[in-house]
C-alpha cells in the first residue's frame, strides 16, 4: 500500500512538474484561450497535489494511529496473560511447597503408600498437575503419582536446587505428555530442617494459556498465538498447530528483539495478514528469555477503517480539484476581464487612437501594466506632437526618417525633380506693409503652397524670404517624381487662385507668382555638422532651377521647365515651348516650357488641376 501511494504520488509530482514546464514553455500560449486555461491547470494541478499529499499524510497517519490502538490493545493483552501465567505458576508452586510440608513426616517415615495416595489427590484435585513425583536427598525415584510406567527423571539442576533448600521453576517440552510443560519442584525438609527429599510437578501450562489465547479477539478474523522465544508454537485456536515452528515470521523475528510493534506479512497459509506482537516475560531461572504473543488479522478486515477513509478521500480529492477548478475559472475571469480591457486598449492604440486611457488602477502587476500602457499613450501623443511641431520647421517626409533614426551625415547623387517658386514684386508689396502684416501673409501663402507640394508626396526643402525650395524623388525610388512636381505647381496656381479670391474680398491687390522645375542628378541628403544639419540639396541643378523660375519674369509665364523635365512629362501635359532665353550665370542655354495643362481633352479646365 505504501508502494501504491508512493508511486501515486510520484506520478502527481512528475504530472504537475510536466505542467510547471509546459507553463514556463508557454505551450498553451497557440490556443485563444491559453491564459484561462495555463491559470486554470496551474490552480487545479496545486490543489490536486495539496490534496494528494495531505491525503497520503492523512491515510497512512490513521494507519499508524488503528494499528497502534492494536498495539496497545495486545499490549494490555499481554499484560494479562503475564499476570495470569505468573500468579498460575507461583500459585501451583506455593501448593507445592504447601505438599512438600505436609508428605515431609510420611517421608521420613517411609510411608510411601500414603504418600502415593497424597499425590493421586492432590493430581485429581487439580488436573494441570499432569506427574507428581518424590525423590529422596540423592535425586532417586521414590514415589510418582503416574499410573503408567512412563515416568520422566529428575531435573538434576532442579535437585541441586532443593538441595540447598531453594525452589525451582523451568520450561521445557515432555517427551511423556508431548506437551510443552513447566516444571516445579521444592525440598522436603525433616523434623530439624535439613533436606530429606525433592517434591517435583509437571505443570501443564499449555491449558490455561489455549484458555486465555483463544478468550482474546481482535475482529472476526483474528485470532491470537503464544509462542516459545524460538517460535515454537505454544497455544493456538487451531490444537494441530501447536508445536509448529513460525521462526521465520518476521514478527516472530523482530519479537525475539525485544521490540513491540506491527508488521504486514504472509503467513505459513500464504495469507496477508496483519500481525501484531510483543514479547511476554516469563518467570523462569534456567531460561530467562520470553515468550512472544502474536495477533494476526486479516489486512481487509484491519484495513476496513482505513478504506472507508480512503473512499471518503477519494470524493474529498474530486471535490476538491472541482472547486480548484471553479475557482481557477472565476480567477481567470477577474485575471482576463483586466487584459481584455487593456488589450482593447492597445488594439484602439495601434489603430491610431491615442485618446483612450485605461481606468484600471493599483499597486499591483494589473495596475502598473495600466500606468505603463498610459504612460506609452502618453509618451506616442508627445511624439507625434513633436513630430508635428517637428513638421513645421522639417517637412514631414524627412521628419518621420530622422524620427527613425535612418538619416545620417552625408549625402548621395541622386536624380531628383526640384521645383523653386518665388512671389513676384514682393519687395515693392512688402514695404507697404509692416512686419507683422508681412509674416501674416507669408503664413498664409505658404500655407497653401506646401499643401500642394505635399498632396504630390514633395519635400519641403527650405523657405527663402519669399521663395520656396521643394524637392521631388529624394526620399524614394518611384520615377514619376517629374509629374508629381507639375501636378504640385499646377495645383499651387489653383490655390493662389483661391488665396487671391480671398484677398480681393477684403479690398487687398491680387498676388502672382512664379515657378520653375527641373529634373537633374544632384547630391541629396544631410549636410551640415553633427550638431546642426539641414536635409537639403547641393548642385547645379539648384541653381538651374532658381534661374527658370526667375525666366517667369521676362517671359510672363507662371510655370516653366526645362526641356529635361519636359522629356519625362510630354505626355501627360500640353507643354507650350519658349523662346531660348539667357539664363543669368549660365553659359548654357536650355529649351524651356511652359505648362499649360494636363493632357486630357474630356476634362474641363477647372477639372484639369484639380
Amino acid at each position: 500500500m505504501t508502494l501504491v501511494f508512493g508511486l501515486s504520488l510520484l506520478a502527481a509530482v512528475g504530472g504537475l512538474a510536466v505542467l510547471l514546464v509546459a507553463l514556463q514553455q508557454r505551450r498553451f500560449a497557440g490556443m485563444t484561450h491559453g491564459f484561462r486555461l495555463t491559470l486554470m491547470l496551474a490552480v487545479a494541478g496545486a490543489g490536486l497535489l495539496t490534496a494528494w499529499v495531505l491525503g497520503i499524510w492523512g491515510y497512512q497517519a490513521s494507519q499508524r494511529v488503528l494499528f497502534a490502538q492494536t498495539v496497545e490493545a495486545l499490549r494490555n493483552v499481554g499484560s494479562i496473560i503475564e499476570a495470569e501465567l505468573h500468579g498460575g505458576i507461583a500459585s501451583a508452586l506455593e501448593r507445592l511447597h504447601n505438599l512438600a510440608g505436609a508428605l515431609a513426616p510420611d517421608v521420613a517415615r517411609g510411608n510411601h503408600a500414603l504418600v502415593h495416595d497424597a499425590l493421586r489427590a492432590v493430581q485429581r484435585f487439580n488436573p494441570r498437575f499432569l506427574q507428581v513425583t518424590v525423590y529422596d536427598a540423592q535425586g532417586a525415584l521414590l514415589v510418582s503419582s503416574s499410573l503408567t510406567e512412563a515416568v520422566e527423571l529428575s531435573n538434576r539442576i532442579a535437585v541441586a536446587f532443593n538441595l540447598e533448600g531453594k525452589a525451582f521453576v523451568d520450561t521445557y517440552v515432555s517427551p511423556v505428555f508431548q506437551k510443552y510443560v513447566v516444571y516445579l519442584s521444592s525440598p522436603i525438609r525433616g523434623a530439624d530442617s535439613t533436606v530429606i527429599g525433592v517434591l517435583s510437578a509437571r505443570y501443564d501450562v499449555q491449558a490455561d494459556l489455549a484458555h486465555l489465547v483463544a478468550a482474546t479477539r481482535f475482529g472476526a478474523s483474528a485470532y491470537t498465538t503464544l509462542t516459545t522465544h524460538e517460535g515454537r508454537i505454544l497455544a493456538h485456536q487451531d490444537a494441530h498447530r501447536l508445536n509448529d515452528d513460525i521462526s521465520g515470521y518476521p514478527a516472530v523475528q523482530q519479537a525475539r528483539q525485544g521490540e513491540t510493534g506491527w508488521v504486514i506479512a504472509k503467513n505459513k497459509a500464504g495469507q496477508q495478514r496483519l500481525m501484531v506482537y510483543r514479547p511476554i516475560a516469563m518467570p523462569i531461572t534456567v531460561d530467562p528469555r520470553p515468550w512472544i504473543l502474536l495477533a494476526e488479522m486479516d489486512v481487509n478486515e484491519a484495513m476496513a477503517p482505513i478504506h472507508r477513509l480512503r473512499t471518503q478521500f477519494v470524493l474529498a480529492t474530486a471535490l476538491l480539484v472541482v472547486a480548484c477548478c471553479v475557482l481557477a475559472y472565476r480567477v481567470s475571469l477577474a485575471l482576463q476581464r483586466p487584459l481584455a480591457a487593456m488589450l482593447q486598449m492597445v488594439g484602439q492604440v495601434r489603430d491610431g487612437d491615442l485618446t483612450v486611457r485605461s481606468a484600471l488602477q493599483g499597486q499591483d502587476e494589473m495596475g502598473r501594466l495600466a500606468a505603463a500602457l498610459n504612460q506609452m499613450v502618453d509618451g506616442l501623443q508627445e511624439r507625434d506632437r513633436v513630430k508635428e511641431i517637428f513638421g513645421r520647421y522639417v517637412t514631414t517626409q524627412v521628419s518621420e526618417e530622422i524620427l527613425k533614426g535612418q538619416l545620417t551625415l552625408g549625402g548621395v547623387a541622386k536624380r531628383v525633380t526640384i521645383l523653386f517658386s518665388d512671389v513676384r514684386n514682393f519687395t515693392t508689396m512688402a514695404e507697404a506693409m509692416s512686419p507683422e502684416e508681412v509674416v501674416t501673409f507669408l503664413n498664409n501663402y505658404f500655407s497653401e503652397m506646401v499643401e500642394a507640394v505635399f498632396e504630390q508626396q514633395g519635400i519641403l526643402d527650405k523657405f527663402i524670404g519669399d521663395g520656396m525650395l521643394a524637392i521631388f524623388g529624394s526620399l524614394d525610388d518611384s520615377s514619376d517624381h517629374p509629374r508629381r512636381a507639375v501636378l504640385a505647381a499646377l495645383r499651387m496656381k489653383v490655390r493662389l487662385a483661391k488665396l487671391n479670391g480671398e484677398r480681393s474680398m477684403v479690398g487687398q491687390p491680387p498676388i502672382a507668382i512664379g515657378i520653375g522645375i527641373h529634373t537633374d542628378t544632384v547630391v541629396v541628403g544631410n549636410i551640415g555638422s553633427h550638431k546642426r544639419l539641414e536635409y537639403t540639396v547641393i548642385g547645379d541643378g539648384v541653381n538651374t532651377c532658381a534661374r527658370v523660375e526667375s525666366a517667369n519674369k521676362e517671359l510672363g509665364t507662371t510655370i516653366l521647365i526645362t526641356e529635361a523635365t519636359w522629356e519625362a512629362v510630354r505626355e501627360d501635359f500640353e507643354c507650350r515651348p519658349m523662346p531660348l532665353a539667357h539664363l543669368k550665370g549660365k553659359l548654357h542655354t536650355p529649351q524651356l516650357y511652359e505648362v499649360v495643362t494636363l493632357r486630357d481633352p474630356g476634362q474641363t479646365p477647372s477639372e484639369r488641376v484639380v
